[in-house]
């Protein structure tokens, strides 16, 4: 005698076969769908911001198109973070002069009502930064505040203070941010490689 064969479907075989039907056809129509234009990397020199730079003059950051840029954000009468950070960027500099590169150095002002040209100024004599590719810049608050987002630089305000997140960045030749240090512990020469 000839044993029994099962001939009924298992209840699990139409479960699998529906959700492989549907599977198909979301993956159909997921490859019909536009997909949406990859963004080209942001641009800080095509930026429309203008600044006062320590010498009472208004610059654009587009007169560094094609040159390579270490960028940070801090103010002249900061004592805590930005001290570290002018370490950093200090730092930067001996490591850049080291390998012979030619680079700018720019700081751009989160305390836009205090720090003016005559602020950067004395800021430039206490620290003894009297290079030329050394600039120091203040925009206007919606500047400061839409500069700070673009960079990713949190910043906020306890009394009279401004404290504020750690970042130097390197831009390319394009304005994009190609390096960054985020941590004290970051080496500083390795926005150069």
């Amino acid at each position: 005698m000839t044993p029994a064969v099962n001939t009924a479907t298992s209840p699990e075989k139409p479960v699998r076969n529906f959700s492989r039907a549907i599977t198909g056809m979301l993956l159909a129509i997921a490859a019909l769908m536009p997909c949406p234009a990859a963004s080209a990397p942001f641009s800080f020199y095509t930026a429309p911001y203008s600044f006062t730079n320590d010498r009472a003059q208004t610059v654009h950051l587009s007169e560094w198109r094609g040159k390579p840029l270490i960028l940070t954000m801090e103010y002249s009468n900061c004592r805590f973070m930005c001290t570290t950070t002018f370490s950093k960027m200090k730092a930067i500099q001996t490591a850049a002069d080291q390998k012979k590169l030619r680079i700018d150095f720019m700081i751009v002002s989160l305390d836009p009502k205090n720090d003016t040209p005559q602020a950067w100024r004395q800021y430039r004599i206490s620290r003894d930064v009297d290079r030329s590719n050394w600039h120091l810049l203040t925009g206007s608050e919606a500047t400061t505040k839409e500069f700070a987002a673009l960079m990713g630089v949190k910043y906020w305000y306890v009394d009279d203070h401004i404290l504020h997140d750690f970042k130097i960045v390197r831009l390319n030749a394009n304005g994009e941010i190609e390096k960054a240090i985020t941590d004290f512990d970051d080496k500083p020469e390795s926005l150069l490689q």
